[in-house]
């Protein structure tokens, strides 16, 4: 398959000067993918999926999808729920929901028993939103204006502010102008995409403090930056930088950028870098996108530092699923199918990684160290959760 081999080619390139000392990154070839199992693995790790049933109504189930169960029941009626996430023990729910009339999606708390509260105003559109590690906390873009970039969040011209939320007092605060905001691991700051191009580290201890609304917040890098980093792969420089994601540990900040130009022809690089101002990136070149919407979707493992991607190319119209492990400098490619696919979800221990197939409605299961689904499930649910829904110790 050339484009394939064209991608892990492209992906071996390096800045000569910012990352002369990185250690080559290395792209496997992905092995021709065998037919999954007609049926989810054996022994699937604990925990509940929360997902959306045709973009009408939240439902969870058992990770093999058995047990199925409606959460909500006025999706038909007042607006569709298109996905949502757990808070992390399993006792509220933000959800993202198609209201009648508006734009783009809208943001609502959802406690059980009680009506759905909106967080994100009429004539915005949400994008992007996370939860703390305690669960007290939600955070989310609203966006005023202007285009922006699913599903990692991007600054195609949106005008807009993250908002933080608690849920306690319901107090909602802006912390500061940009898109799809993420928490670290030890809740005390939040990683954004900022407007001016760049991605912003906000100090949220001031909350616990009581003291200040006005959260310090520091610049890690700029588009400038990685134009200068990315001089060899992508000679136009960068033009859009999608939203942070941080590993379990707290250490190391994944982000992806498109290079400016046409957007069919333009080159998509993931970065991982320390949350330090001015830390050179390692560079990952994932090939050339088709659209803006086409940004990688980013997750860490919950309890490794190691990145998945998914990924749509536009010509040829190819979806990826591949894992990278920053410190031994490899990229595996685990998944490539003409199918639609660009949601998937972590088990809480790390152990599988579950995807999404819009086309056909299934959930497929991979694990992080091979090619090839181990594992299939029809029907299966639009943005799928998967929590422990337990208290942290």
């Amino acid at each position: 398959m050339p484009f394939p081999r064209a991608t892990g080619l492209a992906a071996a390139v390096f800045i000569a000067v910012a990352c002369a000392a990185q250690p080559p990154q290395i792209s496997r070839a992905t092995p021709l993918s065998t037919a999954p199992p007609d049926r989810a693995p054996a022994a699937l790790p604990a925990g509940k999926l929360l997902f959306s049933k045709g973009g009408i109504e939240l439902w969870t189930a058992a990770p093999d999808g058995t047990g199925r169960v409606a959460v909500t029941g006025d999706g038909a009626a007042s607006g569709g729920y298109l996905g949502a996430r757990w808070s992390p023990g399993g006792t509220l729910i933000a959800a993202e929901r198609a209201m009648p009339g508006d734009g783009g999606g809208s943001l609502f708390l959802v406690r059980p028993g009680g009506t759905p509260v909106r967080l994100t105003k009429p004539d915005t559109f949400l994008d992007g939103y996370d939860w703390s590690p305690d669960g007290r906390f939600l955070t989310y873009a609203e966006v005023i204006s202007g285009g922006t970039a699913a599903s990692g969040g991007s600054l195609a011209g949106a005008v807009g502010d993250v908002h933080l939320y608690d849920t306690r007092t319901n107090t909602d605060m802006v912390v500061g102008p940009g898109v799809h905001p993420a928490f670290t691991p030890d809740g005390t700051h939040l990683g954004y995409a900022h407007v001016s191009g760049a991605i912003a580290l906000a100090d949220l201890r001031v909350v616990a403090s009581g003291t200040s609304k006005d959260f310090p917040t520091r610049m890690l890098v700029t588009l400038a930056d990685l134009t200068r980093y990315s001089a060899t792969s992508a000679p136009r420089g960068m033009g859009l930088i999608g939203g942070p994601q941080f590993s379990a540990d707290g250490k190391l900040m994944a982000y992806a950028a498109i290079e400016k130009g046409p957007i069919l022809d333009a080159v998509q690089i993931v970065y991982v870098q320390e949350l330090v101002v001015g830390a050179p990136p390692k560079l990952w070149v994932i090939g050339r996108t088709g659209a803006e919407h086409h940004v990688a979707n980013l997750r860490w493992s919950p309890t490794a530092s190691l990145l998945a991607y998914s990924i749509i190319h536009l010509q040829p119209h190819q979806h990826w699923l591949s894992v990278i492990d920053p410190a031994g400098g490899v990229r595996r490619e685990l998944y490539d199918s003409a199918k639609h696919f660009l949601d998937f979800t972590w088990s809480p221990d790390g152990a599988v990684i579950l995807v999404q197939v819009d086309d056909g409605d299934e959930w497929l299961y991979f694990r992080p160290d091979r090619s090839g689904p181990i594992g299939r499930v029809a029907p299966g649910g639009w943005r799928p959760d998967w929590c422990r829904c337990a208290p942290r110790a």
